[in-house]
């Protein structure tokens, strides 16, 4: 079952796409990101994921930082529950991801996922972003 998430990143502050994605019931998801650049300065990319319907969110995945401009990119990353993240890492959550950038962590990923964009401090227009999320339901 293929979910789509599309949303203009922002020209200023950070910000959530509206809406998200309901994957509780797979187990396992690819994520195929359709990317650009916004017009000005760098734009980030985050996967989060809640475990409390949409409460709390956290750092599951960062897309490699996108240049002012960048042409359109696509990456994938799959997401497997069983996977296992077996070193420390540093991720945020909310309004203040800090997930290191081209870093997607292993294992459960939640029951929803979104994205997060933070443009660079001199963007001047956002850019249109496509995130699928495609589940196989393994349960």
């Amino acid at each position: 079952m293929k979910q789509t998430i599309t949303a203009t990143s922002p020209a200023n502050g950070t910000a959530a796409a509206t809406g998200y994605v309901k994957v509780d019931r797979f187990g396992a998801v690819r994520v195929v990101g359709v990317l650009q650049g916004a017009t000005g300065d760098t734009l980030d990319v985050y996967l989060q994921a809640s475990w409390d319907n949409g409460t709390t969110w956290f750092d599951i995945g960062h897309f490699a930082q996108l240049a002012a401009a960048a042409a359109v990119t696509t990456k994938t990353v799959t997401y497997a529950r069983e996977q296992q993240n077996t070193t420390t890492v540093a991720i945020g959550s909310g309004a203040s991801p800090a997930l290191a950038a081209n870093t997607f962590l292993g294992g459960e990923f939640g029951g929803l996922i979104r994205a997060y964009f933070v443009p660079g401090a001199s963007t001047s227009a956002g850019a249109s972003q496509t995130i699928h999320i495609l589940g196989v339901d393994l349960r």
